[in-house]
């Protein structure tokens, strides 16, 4: 029997998170003794074979082998293929959930999210991101028991360090994709004078076009780059267009049930973070005092400014303690050594 990881083969290009979450899963399983195996995320039509390779490059692994498999539980062929070439060799399927396709993409019929959630059914364990994302999951018919890794690890060379000089006004960093249905909060957050802030923002997308007084557009770096390039006393992990979580916008909703990628790039770069009291990372930040919970953006200037600096270095210094496990890879292993304490 064999130990396998099967993802996308990724470059190093990606410009955040993009794409550096599951060369980090395959690299950290890959130290624990699984092989990797890589399949693409879609196919063109110019290129059909490229189906055919993965298809042969699955059906070599050895029946009733352990399988991690990078799973987006969206609409794939892919997808389709790993879970029915591993169903019939009777593998131990362990899916990871990078995302929950579902949960975020409304154009997904009612019947494909279901058909989409019950092939998690087929599945021996899944490493889930946290327990909201877990409940998600039981309370939408997935019966497969669940192993969270409650972060998401970010594997670098180094983290900042603890050195710290708080100067003039708080300066609070957003870094990522920044499309309007991502990041459009930014366009209308309204920042005083008086308020004592101001936002350092970071990435591509139409929502840097336009942005207020006191928010101010930094550039764009790959996500290996971050510790040393980020700049700011806070992290921000907010998703959507609104100053308020908005039920009716997925994007928005999206962060109740995921640990973003931003989380831990802040913590890489010494940033306590700034999260919705409701989002699926606020118990993980009250646990480990590593930064704030927010009802909605309107309430940061208050909420900020009432922060001694003896209580944001033990935030920092908490958060640091936080990446130091992230820039290793340890919550992943945990998760991983758990399910395989479970298959014995």
């Amino acid at each position: 029997m064999g130990k396998y990881i099967i993802g996308p083969n990724m470059g190093k290009d990606g410009l955040f998170a993009g794409n550096k979450f599951p060369r980090d899963i395959i690299t950290i399983c890959q130290q624990l003794g699984y092989r990797p195996v890589y399949v693409h995320e879609g196919y063109s039509r110019k290129r059909p074979w490229e189906y055919l390779v993965d298809y042969v490059h699955v059906q070599s692994l050895e029946k009733g082998s352990d399988v991690i498999f990078i799973d987006q539980v969206s609409s794939r062929k892919s997808r389709a293929m790993v879970y029915s070439v591993l169903n019939k060799k009777h593998c131990n399927i362990i899916p990871l959930l990078e995302d929950v396709d579902p949960i975020r993409n409304d154009e997904m019929s009612g019947e494909r999210k279901k058909l989409e959630m019950q092939q998690l059914n087929t599945a021996k364990y899944l490493i889930v991101q946290n327990s909201k994302m877990s409940d998600y999951l039981h309370t939408h018919g997935v019966k497969t028991p669940s192993v969270e890794l409650t972060a998401l690890d970010f594997l670098v060379p180094k983290i900042a360090d603890e050195k710290y000089e708080h100067q003039g006004k708080w300066t609070i960093c957003y870094g990522g994709n920044l499309s309007i249905v991502q990041s459009g909060f930014l366009n209308t957050l309204q920042i005083k004078d008086d308020d004592n802030l101001q936002f350092y923002v970071y990435g591509r997308g139409a929502a840097a076009d336009n942005l207020p007084e006191h928010v101010i557009f930094k550039g764009s770096f790959s996500a290996e780059d971050c510790v040393g390039n980020l700049e700011g006393d806070w992290g921000l992990v907010w998703n959507g267009c609104s100053q308020n979580i908005d039920l009716n916008d997925s994007h928005s909703v999206y962060y109740n049930y995921v640990c973003p990628h931003k989380f831990s790039m802040y913590a890489l770069c010494g940033m306590p973070v700034i999260v919705y009291s409701g989002g699926a990372m606020a118990g993980f930040v009250k646990r480990k005092k590593c930064g704030i919970t927010i009802d909605s953006l309107d309430q940061l200037p208050t909420k900020i400014n009432a922060i001694s600096e003896k209580e944001y270095m033990e935030y920092r210094h908490n958060i640091l303690k936080v990446a130091k496990k992230m820039a290793v890879g340890g919550y992943t292993e945990a998760a991983i050594k758990e399910v395989e304490q479970r298959l014995q």
